[in-house]
């Protein structure tokens, strides 16, 4: 590993740092990471937007604006994931790097401090949030939501992961529902926080020249001040029952949307991952790809048709944007390029143009302090952690063999179809 450093705080609490001294600035992020479940999605979300947007000591836009521009102008993040089974809740902060500060302040610590501030020391009123607060971050909130619904790439993705995993946390969206999110008030919001603090597993990264050990200290130092019992967070890998779970979705779309769920019962924690992740990249991820070449260039049957692992849950996902008379023609012809992978139809071509993106993209995670974070923050549940340049060189090292191994254990396992209200003639 290189440049990366893991210890534990306390009890759940972790301090991650990556040494990299090719920046003049730095990035703190504080990741809280919870069970994804139905019923706490949505105040989660709506939570998390909170803290970003306030705290007692800066109540409003204008007094934390201005400092966090006095901090040679930082940069604040607030964001909700979805990482397998898991909910994530990061506050983060980019900022100059120490080493350039006019006076020689110790920025490390201040910005730090301001995230501090933001995650124990919140805007409240009473044992609540304040309601102007709570409701102007419900309407960015629904917007948002509302936003994934209108882009139809991304909504029939979900969509076809909510069939697919339906008996499954990963199913579960991670803003949740619109209903939900109406649904909060700001007394459950203050439960919400307390609950975040005191059962979350807390992941502090450290990207760049910024002292880890002090930013360290000021959260073990809060932290302390809390009765933690931290919650198990964890994600069980897909398993396919045998069950081909279909939906057709009508909306009034001008183009019609097909999305095919695999299973290939590798994930993160298996020492096959790097085979699957290279099969899927040959299969459907570069231009070069199986489905770029033949379903979308040989036999014109799409828009755009491209394949996606998640290592986490250890599922394929298919997505392609398709005429509507097309549908049935562009899956039969995906599942064609499918079985041609397990009876070994694969060109040297294929596999290296695969490995070579994943060496650019390699080069391009290492290009910034919020990639480098974004890099290892995804890992931090998995098995081991490497870096970039690890993990290009264990795509680099996957034989033909174990991609046709890889593609024999892909299953399909869901079917969604969103498209037009109009019935087939």
């Amino acid at each position: 590993m290189e440049n990366f450093s893991r210890r534990e705080l306390g009890s759940g609490i972790f301090l991650n740092s990556v040494k990299d001294g090719r920046f003049k600035s730095g990035r703190i992020s504080v990741n809280m990471y919870l069970p994804l479940k139905e019923e706490t999605a949505a105040e989660n979300a709506l939570l998390i937007q909170l803290l970003g947007r306030s705290c007692k000591a800066y109540p409003d836009y204008i007094s934390l604006n201005r400092e966090v521009n006095r901090l040679y102008g930082a940069s604040l993040d607030a964001e909700c994931l979805k990482t397998g089974d898991i909910q994530q809740m990061s506050l983060s902060v980019t900022g100059l790097d120490d080493r350039y500060t006019l006076n020689g302040e110790k920025l490390s610590e201040e910005l730090a401090g301001l995230l501090c501030k933001m995650l124990f020391e919140p805007k409240l009123e009473g044992e609540a949030f304040a309601r102007y607060d709570t409701e102007q971050e419900r309407r960015k909130l629904l917007e948002t939501i509302e936003s994934e619904i209108n882009e139809k790439r991304g909504y029939a993705i979900t969509s076809c992961v909510g069939i697919m995993c339906e008996n499954d946390s990963f199913g579960i969206r991670r803003y949740g529902s619109h209903e939900q999110v109406e649904a909060v008030t700001p007394e459950e919001l203050y439960r919400a926080w307390q609950r975040l603090l005191s059962t979350a597993v807390v992941n502090i990264m450290v990207v760049g020249e910024l002292d880890a050990g002090a930013i360290g200290r000021l959260f073990v130092k809060e932290f302390n001040k809390i009765d933690r019992a931290p919650e198990a967070a964890a994600t069980k890998i897909f398993r396919f029952d045998g069950e081909i779970k279909e939906k057709t979705e009508r909306q009034d779309v001008m183009q019609s949307k097909l999305v095919l769920g695999f299973s290939c019962d590798i994930n993160a924690d298996d020492d096959r991952a790097d085979q699957a992740k290279l099969m899927t990249l040959v299969l459907g991820g570069t231009p070069s790809s199986k489905l770029f070449a033949n379903v979308r260039e040989k036999e014109s049957l799409c828009y755009y048709c491209a394949a996606s692992y998640n290592r986490q849950k250890g599922i394929i996902m298919i997505d392609s944007g398709v005429e509507k008379q097309n549908i049935e023609k562009a899956k039969k012809e995906i599942l064609n390029q499918i079985e041609q992978m397990k009876s070994g139809n694969i060109t040297d071509f294929e596999i290296n143009a695969a490995k070579l993106a994943v060496a650019d993209s390699s080069g391009m995670v290492t290009d910034s302090v919020m990639g480098i974070e974004k890099f290892y923050t995804s890992q931090l549940f998995e098995r081991e952690i490497i870096s970039p340049r690890e993990a290009a060189q264990r795509i680099a090292a996957v034989t033909r063999e174990q991609i046709i191994e890889a593609a024999k254990r892909v299953r399909l396992a869901a079917v969604y179809v969103l498209t037009d209200g109009e019935a087939e003639q």
